[in-house]
């Protein structure tokens, strides 16, 4: 998402920085504040809705399909139902990730709502605040699981699909 954001700030011209001013932290800032501001409203939108877009863009079909993100992916690890099933799409989003997103928000404590989030993991049952509000879970798709006939719900380390 980063390296997709750089290419729209180098698009809008928000990356030419003067060289003399470089070596200036506070001319630096000045400097992209006033291209900011030279921006059009509909460039400034685009501005800052483009990290969710990119989000999306990036994430939405792993997402929907497996509950899984890139990174996710990568790890072996997806986002369940407390029953082992896929999480339904909207649900998912609204619930685990924009209620973070609006926490990241709030001025001045919204950084230390998202620290809370995140540290809840070292508790016992190893869910963030984020998994309780969505009634999910993580696990690691790695573990080889042990099927039996009469189990009713896969066990906590499969998936549903």
């Amino acid at each position: 998402m980063f390296i997709a954001m750089m290419f729209l700030m180098q698009f809008l011209g928000l990356t030419d920085i003067d060289p003399n001013k470089a070596k200036d932290a506070q001319a630096m800032q000045t400097e992209l504040l006033a291209k900011v501001a030279a921006l059009t409203s509909g460039q400034k939108t685009l501005l800052m809705m483009f990290p969710y877009i990119a989000f999306f863009a990036l994430h939405g079909f792993l997402l929907s399909r497996y509950g899984q993100t890139l990174g996710k992916r990568i790890m072996g690890i997806a986002i369940v139902t407390m029953d082992n099933r896929v999480p339904a799409f909207f649900p998912m989003i609204a619930q685990r990730y924009f209620t973070q997103w609006l926490a990241g928000m709030v001025p001045v404590i919204g950084i230390l709502l998202r620290l809370v989030d995140i540290l809840a993991i070292f508790r016992p049952d190893r869910r963030c605040i984020h998994d309780h509000l969505a009634k999910t879970k993580v696990i690691d798709l790695r573990i080889p699981v042990v099927y039996s006939p009469d189990t009713p719900v896969a066990p906590s380390n499969s998936l549903i699909v």
